[in-house]
């Protein structure tokens, strides 16, 4: 068992991915006049994809973005369930979660598909994803916890570190 994603896992993934974001975004999709933007969030976004402690497969997190104002949140995951729903390859993969949609593919990984509206309030890159279990939205910052995580890696650090190194004589 790998820890991380192989190349061809990475490739199949981001297949997906594009098929994903292909299928909700079409002109026929009930979702596109909410001009949907999808786009990675968690490890995806900032590549620390790795298989969870006993797991069999990765969890593949990405944003689906709609300009929707005040809506009932549980409304707004039936809507993108039944959409993935009509899709006859989605269909036996769905899988309703609290706060996604997942799709799982054959133990290799899984892709929790997150409905979110912007917060106008906090404005940015701030969201409100929904939470079925409280019947509300919850307040997030993909992107910008993407960008927290890429000024605070343990990556960069060493690389700007190394970068000061002067060379033996």
């Amino acid at each position: 068992i790998s820890l991380q994603l192989t190349p061809t896992q990475h490739a199949m993934a981001e297949e997906h991915y594009l098929a994903v974001s292909k299928w909700l975004g079409r002109d026929e999709s009930p979702l596109a006049k909410f001009r949907p933007n999808i786009f990675p969030q968690g490890s995806l976004r900032i590549q620390t994809t790795v298989r969870p402690w006993f797991r069999e497969e990765f969890d593949l997190d990405l944003v689906l973005w709609l300009a929707l104002g005040a809506a009932d949140p549980v409304a707004v995951l039936n809507l993108v369930e039944a959409e993935l729903r009509a899709n006859g390859i989605y269909r036996p993969m769905v899988e309703r979660m609290n706060r996604c949609i997942r799709l799982n593919f054959a133990s290799q990984f899984h892709m929790d598909i997150l409905p979110a509206r912007p917060d106008v309030p906090l404005g940015g890159d701030f969201l409100l994803v929904p939470d079925r279990n409280l019947h509300d939205w919850k307040e997030t910052n993909p992107k910008g916890y993407a960008a927290w995580f890429e000024t605070r890696s343990f990556l960069r650090a060493v690389m700007e570190k190394a970068a000061t190194v002067e060379p033996l004589p």
